[in-house]
């Protein structure tokens, strides 16, 4: 079975209940998933998955030092290729429209994209990732089932 990593941070709980909310999606679509708080995810945890999902909260229109730290690690992975061709994705939550959610999809992506992960985008919703403005509702949470799922996929015919 496929295996799916997903390394998020939380401030408030709200990144928490989409990296959850993902979660159960990803298992729905048929992939074993590792669900840890960034402070517990490894470098190794990271060579051992098939695939992988990166949740923060959005501060001032980046994302949390935590998650940056751990991409930063992550170089370590990055002279071997060992991260070259495994998908990926990311999500966010924010406190307002228009307070830099896109910006904090877009700089996860950054470090995603230059290991040489392979990134889905999305026609509907949230073309970079799922976002929340505030707690997940019942739109956000309807797009992480969507995201989960076509995620699970991915990772399947790309492991297949």
């Amino acid at each position: 079975m496929a295996k799916v990593l997903i390394v998020y941070f939380s401030h408030g709980g709200n990144t928490r209940k989409m990296a959850e909310a993902l979660s159960e999606s990803v298992k729905q679509g048929g992939c074993e998933v590792s669900l840890k708080k960034v402070a517990e995810a490894t470098v190794d945890d990271l060579r051992g998955a098939d695939g992988v999902l990166l949740g923060s909260p959005c501060y001032f229109g980046c994302m949390a030092a935590e998650i940056k730290s751990f991409i930063d690690e992550s170089i370590a992975l990055f002279g071997k290729g060992e991260l070259v061709g495994k998908p990926a994705g990311v999500f966010a939550s924010t406190g307002g429209i228009g307070g830099g959610g896109e910006l904090t999809l877009m700089s996860m992506l950054q470090g995603l994209l230059i290991h040489g992960m392979v990134v889905q985008g999305s026609r509907k919703g949230g073309h970079f990732g799922p976002l929340a403005i505030g707690e997940p509702d019942e739109r956000v949470l309807g797009e992480l089932q969507t995201y989960g799922a076509q995620f699970a996929s991915l990772v399947q015919r790309l492991t297949a």
